[in-house]
């Protein structure tokens, strides 16, 4: 009778624990936008970073790591700027300052 009762505590254990790990934390739009000092921009949906109209970035930020992975595949990564561990991050609208880049992934570094 024992024996049973084990089984059922560990599965339950598990259950547990695999339902903790899944979850991953989202960074609100309101901390990205704050971050990077993101304004609307005023030619086409999105923001521009610190209302500089060569560093536009999408309207859909990227809030967890399944999203920063979506916006990645298909070959789009340049485009895609992210925080060291690829947690958080945004989508570069062309053109797209370099530099920009550089300060977002700082920024983004601090979330």
């Amino acid at each position: 009778m024992g024996r049973p009762l084990v089984v059922i505590v560990v599965a339950a254990i598990a259950v547990v624990v695999s339902a903790g790990c899944g979850s991953e934390d989202q960074v609100p739009d309101d901390d990205i936008i704050a971050a990077l000092k993101l304004e609307p921009s005023s030619d086409r949906p999105g923001y521009a970073i610190g209302g500089d109209p060569f560093c536009e970035v999408s309207d859909n930020l990227l809030n967890d790591a399944d999203e920063v992975e979506a916006a990645s595949e298909g070959g789009k990564l340049d485009l895609v700027i992210t925080d060291s561990d690829q947690t958080v991050g945004v989508k570069a609208l062309p053109p797209f300052d370099p530099e920009c880049g550089q300060k977002a992934k700082r920024a983004l570094n601090k979330l």
